[in-house]
């Protein structure tokens, strides 16, 4: 295997990744979001504070002689002390005295007892959630512990040493940074995850060799993304390649196309030519405005028909503003002369260049039924005699039937595909709407790379 492939293929997934995840940041912000107020919130919730009171003392075992009372601590008892002190503290016995004691049915808290190796000093603790329940517990503890201790170890003496006194600071300080930034992660890590299963799971066009690959269609050319300046950001955009302020990359791109459209047609002697896309935002009408003003400005008679009948927008690129359009003539309202616009009254475009409008008119909510009609045809098949190429601008296939209408009065059809946007079965599902119609599709133009 060519690890130069291997590398491409690993860059890509990258790509894919990161461009995923651009689209989905808010989606991840927010899953981080979530995760950091219930994770804050059940660590709040939860939070019970616990105090421990504890007192050192020293253990005596007394000896009773006959003679004297001596108090004595060899290394023989001291072991002892040491290996059962801590079991009777913690025994049920004991615990059942500090809780009658207390006159309580149970002692509440937990008792722990340690000792310093090799001495005869004890530490007993007793944590509580209440300090001075704690404190209490921990008097009735010791006060209680030589009538235990006796049986086993012998009569004791406790030599207090050093005690707490009831605790004023929980020995678990409540902290929310911690469930805080363990919820953001958990956030962080599923949004990522989910993320990266996205720029798996979705099947879109990214590259020109993807339409031979996932469409079967050849690619008629790319398109690149035009950026805007900052100021115009909040304005309405269009571009047209008659203005100057036009990126010269993309009026290359339009020239590259037009001539493989003009070469493709000519092999199959077509003229009539519908420009759609699967999904609104695709940038098809953008090209369809273009792509007919370049084959006009090379001298070809043109005529571009806007037959997105419910969001007619080649007026606005072309920046005219008709009085009447297609759904006037086809209501019956006005004839085809009073709608055709010429290149004269169209700003940009030279006088003399064989071209021709036929804008959309007032938008309708769906076309469709008036496209399907003998004023349709009529239309097209007079303006299909004084033209070389008729420019079909159809709404896009995947939201309306416009396009499928439209292809009985067409001779082939090429497909506008934004650069990673609609997914491939929605692309493929428009394709074979055209082509049951018989339309074949001589290629895609792949926009926004």
């Amino acid at each position: 295997m060519n690890p130069n492939i291997e590398k491409i293929d690993v860059v890509e997934l990258l790509v894919n990744f990161f461009r995923t995840l651009r689209r989905m940041w808010p989606q991840v912000l927010g899953l981080i979001v979530i995760f950091t107020l219930v994770m804050t919130l059940q660590a709040n919730f939860r939070y019970v504070p616990y105090y421990t009171a504890y007192s050192t003392f020293t253990v005596n075992v007394w000896n009773e002689s006959e003679e004297t009372d001596t108090a004595y601590l060899d290394g023989t008892a001291a072991e002892q002390m040491a290996t059962t002190f801590p079991n009777i503290l913690t025994s049920g016995l004991l615990q059942r005295k500090v809780a009658e004691d207390l006159d309580m049915d149970y002692m509440s808290g937990t008792i722990n007892a340690t000792v310093l190796e090799n001495t005869n000093l004890f530490t007993i603790s007793i944590t509580d959630t209440d300090p001075k329940m704690a404190q209490k517990t921990l008097k009735s503890v010791i006060k209680n512990y030589p009538s235990v201790s006796e049986d086993i170890i012998g009569k004791v003496n406790m030599d207090i040493f050093d005690e707490s006194g009831v605790p004023k600071n929980p020995d678990n300080p409540k902290s929310l940074k911690k469930p805080a930034l363990k919820g953001a992660m958990m956030g962080a890590g599923l949004g990522l995850a989910w993320t990266l299963l996205a720029s798996f799971l979705r099947r879109t066009i990214r590259r020109k060799e993807d339409c031979i690959k996932k469409l079967n269609k050849r690619c008629l050319g790319t398109v690149p993304q035009v950026n805007f300046k900052e100021r115009s950001k909040k304005k309405i955009r269009h571009i047209n390649i008659t203005k100057k302020s036009v990126d010269p990359k993309f009026k290359e791109a339009i020239r590259i196309i037009r001539n493989r459209v003009k070469r493709y047609t000519r092999e199959e002697s077509m003229k009539k030519l519908i420009i759609t896309s699967a999904l609104a935002g695709e940038g098809k009408s953008t090209i369809a405005v273009n792509l007919a003003i370049s084959l006009a400005m090379e001298g070809k008679t043109v005529a571009l028909i806007d037959c997105d009948l419910r969001n007619p927008s080649d007026a606005a690129i072309l920046n005219v503003k008709p009085e009447k359009g297609l759904i006037d003539f086809l209501k019956g309202e006005a004839t085809l002369k009073d709608c055709l616009m010429v290149a004269s009254v169209i700003d940009g475009m030279d006088e003399h260049s064989k071209f021709m409008f036929l804008p959309g008119g007032e938008a309708i909510g769906d076309g469709s039924g008036y496209l399907d009609s003998p004023q349709m045809k009529e239309a097209i098949d007079a303006i299909e005699k004084a033209c070389d190429f008729v420019i079909l601008d159809s709404a896009p296939v995947g939201l309306l039937t416009d396009a499928s209408v439209l292809a009985e009065f067409a001779d082939a059809a090429m497909f506008i595909v934004r650069k990673d946007f609609a997914k491939v079965d929605s692309i493929l599902s428009g394709i074979e709407h055209l082509s049951e119609g018989n339309l074949p599709v001589i290629g895609c133009v792949l926009n926004g790379n």
